[in-house]
C-alpha cells in the first residue's frame, strides 16, 4: 500500500511532538529524544499498514488421501499389463477423455450418431468401441495416443 501524505504528516507530526514532549517536558539528552522519536514516527507508520488477507481463508479444503502413492503416470504404467496385454482402467479412462476432446476440437461428437463414420474414418475402424468396452489392449492404447498426437498437430497446421 503506498503512503499517502497524511500518513507521512501523521508520522512526522507524532515524531515531533515525542521530541518535543522529551527534550522540554522530561529534559533528556537530545540523542535520546530524537531516538524515541525515530521509533514512535515509525510505529505510527507500522499501526497505519494494512495486512492482506490470506488468500488461504476462503480456498476450498481439498482432502488428501494418502493412501495413494505415486504420480498419474506411475498409476497409469502400473494399469498396463504386460503379461496380458491388456490396459486398465485407469489408462484407458485417461486415453478416452483425451481423444474425445481433439475429436471435439474438430467439431466431431463421439455421441453423435452422424459423426460414427468421419470419427471411424479418422481414428481407425472401431478403436472407440475397443477404448469403451472391457479388454482394452495396450495396442489399442498405443493406436489411440498415436491418433492423438496426428490430431494435436493437424490442428496445429490448420
Amino acid at each position: 500500500m503506498a503512503m499517502t501524505r497524511g500518513r507521512i504528516i501523521a508520522a512526522i507530526a507524532v515524531a515531533a511532538g515525542t521530541a518535543l514532549i522529551l527534550l522540554f517536558g522530561l529534559r533528556v539528552e537530545p540523542v535520546f529524544a530524537f531516538s524515541w522519536a525515530v521509533i514512535a514516527g515509525m510505529v505510527v507508520v507500522s499501526a497505519q499498514l494494512v495486512i492482506p488477507e490470506d488468500a488461504r481463508v476462503d480456498a476450498p479444503d481439498i482432502p488428501i488421501r494418502r493412501e495413494q502413492r505415486g504420480t498419474d503416470v506411475s498409476r497409469m504404467a502400473w494399469s498396463l499389463n504386460p503379461r496380458t496385454g491388456e490396459a486398465g482402467e485407469l489408462a484407458t479412462r485417461r486415453v478416452r477423455s483425451v481423444l474425445r476432446r481433439r475429436l471435439l476440437r474438430r467439431g466431431l461428437d463421439i455421441d453423435e450418431p452422424v459423426h460414427r463414420a468421419q470419427i471411424d474414418a479418422l481414428i481407425g475402424e472401431g478403436l472407440w468401441d475397443r477404448l469403451s468396452g472391457p479388454g482394452t489392449k495396450i495396442q489399442d492404447i498405443e493406436r489411440a495416443l498415436t491418433v492423438i498426437d496426428s490430431l494435436a498437430a493437424n490442428k496445429e497446421k490448420q
